[in-house]
């Protein structure tokens, strides 16, 4: 710092601090002070200089600082200035200093040294708790830069890397950084092609920092003997409790590995082997160890060869596990054979409630034998069973309705055999919709209120309608959905999973519905937008589609409607259409059993019980 060299040649000068604290990489000497010796009787009390990094050609923007007698500068203060290029340049072109905190600097800092262009999605999110890397396409430099910058960053804690190409020296900077930071606890390093030596790195120091509580290490071209590592990693590890490891190949040999390892931890909650290969002696392992495990409440172990011999382990685990909730064998070779084998199992298992068992051979027969035997579990947890597309026979909805009676049960299945396909399409794009707004537009082609459509399905008069209620209340109104559209819809309508909808949660609905039925009037008067084209036409639309339908089934031979009849426990003899917006009349309401409509003096529909 040359320009303080002869401080004691400027009269009458009383300086009492100087202080220069950590000062890096600064060039061509602060030559802003050089001319601080004109200013006769400077009084300075503070000159103070921290933090400053990689400062070029001096500070010029002080260089007229001289000349100025009598001048008393209390203090002169610079801190925390990196990358900080000549003013004279900046001033030039308009550009402005780059300011943040210690890891956005230090980034910015760390990205010119490796002379690539700092990203500006990185040094944004360093001060969220958040950041999401997805598919930056970071590479080695990019990556060694953010991980000098995350050394003594204490806001992120959960780090998402996935498809960065990081190889080898990515993985090697992450674990240097994670010997050094302690505040990152979700780390995803899927799908960078990491390798044996790559992930080797990095499990090491997870082992050894144990701060980690979510790991992905999918996608990362890991073979039979990298189970090993994983091994490792699963008996060392005590604080981690979501691990995922798909798309790798550990196939035999790898599965040995880790169902061993499965057996002797208690602590791992989720783990994820989808996409594996394991088969044979690897899939026994994983279910061998799964009997034996006191920690697994997910395990997913989808696109693999269990068939039978991991479907016999895996009806043995069943018994005995009393930890487990969610269970995946989405495509793994079960056949119906296999389906009884985990079945014996799942007969006496109290804790598993959702059972996955898309893309397997297990046939309509299989799917209807499942049914059955849940049907006599009597004392099962099953909440929901994934069967994807399989067919089903009349049957199987039959028994499906049976077990819903007195359990909330939810079974995704495809389409009944003997139903008509087209009907099941139109069923599915409604599906799609808000249920608030079908249910609504359902009772307003009906004529009923919103009071109304309740008080005829809260049989109980509890104020809450049960699934069961509503799924029944639908089924009285002649709804025209199929048994597995309405257990659909009703499972949306339950959005907080309660098993309940109130009457408080309903009138929000029906208020959020008129307002946004108001905004599509307006917007189709003012805008002259087509009503069809809108989410309330849209729907309404499909709905008089479906009951158009459902009438023409119910239409007897001689080609009278069913809806011109006079019988109180088939039709709505007196029921008046609901008009539409513009005035007109709705298509007809469909039937009604058991229910009497008759019209009031102020024109409002009365729900009264049927003497029929």
């Amino acid at each position: 710092m040359d320009e303080y060299d002869d401080l004691d040649d400027y009269d009458g000068m009383d300086v009492n601090s100087v202080t220069i604290n950590y000062v890096t990489d600064v060039h061509d000497g602060m030559d802003e002070y050089n001319d601080l010796e004109n200013c006769d009787g400077m009084d300075v009390n503070s000159v103070t200089i921290n933090n400053v990094s990689v400062v070029h050609d001096g500070m010029d923007e002080y260089d007229d600082l001289g000349g100025h007698g009598g001048v008393d500068v209390n203090s002169v203060t610079i801190n925390n200035i990196m990358d900080d290029h000549d003013a004279e340049d900046e001033a030039e072109s308009g550009r402005k200093s780059i300011t943040g905190s210690h890891s956005q600097m230090m980034y910015v800092r760390m990205c010119k040294q490796a002379n690539i262009t700092p990203n500006s999605y990185v040094f944004r999110n360093l001060i969220n708790d958040r950041l999401d890397l997805k598919h930056h396409l970071l590479g080695p430099d990019g990556v060694r830069a953010l991980c000098v910058s995350l050394i003594e960053n204490s806001s992120v804690t959960s780090l998402d890397m996935t498809d960065n190409g990081l190889g080898k020296e990515g993985a090697r900077c992450v674990s240097e950084m994670l010997t050094e930071n302690t505040f990152v606890t979700e780390l995803s390093l899927a799908d960078n092609n990491l390798r044996t030596d790559g992930v080797k790195q990095v499990t090491t120091v997870v082992q050894e920092m144990d701060t980690l509580i979510k790991l992905d290490l999918s996608g990362n071209n890991l073979q039979e003997y990298d189970g090993e590592l994983i091994r490792d990693l699963i008996e060392e590890s005590r604080n981690l409790k979501e691990l995922r490891i798909s798309h790798n190949c550990f196939r035999e040999t790898g599965g040995m590995d880790i169902g061993d390892a499965i057996g002797w931890n208690d602590t791992l909650e989720v783990l994820d082997l989808s996409w594996n290969h394991l088969r044979r002696q690897g899939a026994t392992a994983i279910a061998t160890g799964l009997a034996i495990n006191g920690g697994l409440r997910e395990l997913n172990v989808a696109w693999n060869g269990f068939y039978m011999e991991g479907s016999k382990e895996l009806g043995k685990a069943l018994e005995r596990n009393t930890r487990l909730q969610v269970l995946d064998l989405t495509a793994n070779r079960i056949n119906k054979q296999c389906l009884q084998e985990i079945m014996k199992g799942l007969s006496k298992n109290k804790t598993l409630r959702v059972l996955k068992l898309a893309d397997n051979p297990i046939t309509a027969t299989g799917a209807l034998y499942l049914l059955q035997q849940l049907l006599q579990m009597k004392e099962s947890a099953i909440q929901e069973i994934d069967l994807g597309e399989q067919s089903v026979e009349p049957e199987f909805v039959v028994v499906l309705e049976k077990l819903q009676e007195d359990r909330d049960v939810t079974v995704k299945y495809g389409a009944v055999l003997g139903q008509d396909v087209n009907s099941h399409d139109e069923e599915q794009e409604l599906m799609d919709e808000n249920p608030v707004v079908v249910l609504m537009e359902f009772g307003r082609l009906l004529g009923l209120r919103l009071v109304d459509l309740f008080a005829m399905m809260d049989k109980d008069g509890s104020k809450s309608l049960t699934r069961m209620e509503i799924k029944s209340g639908l089924l009285a109104a002649n709804i025209p959905l199929s048994e597995k559209a309405l257990d659909h819809l009703v499972h949306k309508l339950d959005a907080d999973g309660d098993g309940e909808l109130d009457y408080g949660e309903l009138i929000a609905g029906h208020q959020q519905h008129r307002r946004k039925l108001t905004r599509t009037i307006m917007m189709s008067r003012e805008q002259r937008v087509d009503m069809e084209e809108t989410e309330v036409g849209r729907v309404r639309a499909k709905l008089k589609k479906l009951m158009g339908k459902q009438e023409s089934k119910m239409r007897p031979k001689s080609g009278i409607s069913l809806l011109q009849g006079k019988s109180a426990t088939a039709v709505v003899p007196s029921a008046k259409p609901a008009p539409t917006e513009e005035g007109s009349s709705t298509t007809p309401a469909p039937a009604l059993p058991a229910l009497s409509l008759k019209k009031g003096s102020h024109e409002k529909n009365v729900i009264k019980p049927s003497t029929h």
